[in-house]
């Protein structure tokens, strides 16, 4: 493979990873940090608080531009309250050594897993979505 060839492949996965960031912000919303402060019912002055949240695996959030973004799906719309999930989420990937951005993009994807379905519609059946992910992310060939 040339230089030139390799230079492209890596322009190619950047534009492909790119649109699926794009297809995930439109699709279920990326927040910011202002945003989620006001989903949390927080005030402007307590970025402080989402920092130890980030820390403590409590709230999913990557780097996206230099800012955190927050997929907007692990929040309960009616309640502002985080789902229960997230952190158990949150903690699994962590033990298997993947980012919040590659458990985004997992819950964001067809799995067949789940006939199919997205891990994200499947929010609401904790005991299974866990199960699931466990399975999937520690298949070996």
């Amino acid at each position: 493979m040339t230089d030139a060839d390799r230079s492209r492949v890596k322009e190619e996965g950047i534009v492909q990873a790119e649109t699926l960031w794009r297809q995930i912000e439109s699709k279920w919303g990326l927040l910011n940090v202002i945003d989620v402060l006001n989903v949390l019912h927080l005030a402007k002055g307590d970025e402080d608080e989402l920092a130890r949240m980030r820390a403590e695996g409590r709230l999913l959030a990557f780097k996206r531009g230099g800012e955190w973004a927050y997929p907007e799906f692990q929040f309960q719309a009616e309640s502002g309250l985080i789902e229960p999930v997230i952190t158990d989420l949150i903690q699994l990937a962590s033990q298997l050594n993947w980012v919040n951005e590659e458990l985004v993009i997992w819950l964001c994807s067809p799995s067949g897993y789940f006939g199919g379905d997205l891990p994200i519609e499947h929010l609401h059946g904790p005991e299974d979505l866990l199960e699931k992910a466990r399975k999937e992310w520690t298949v070996e060939w």
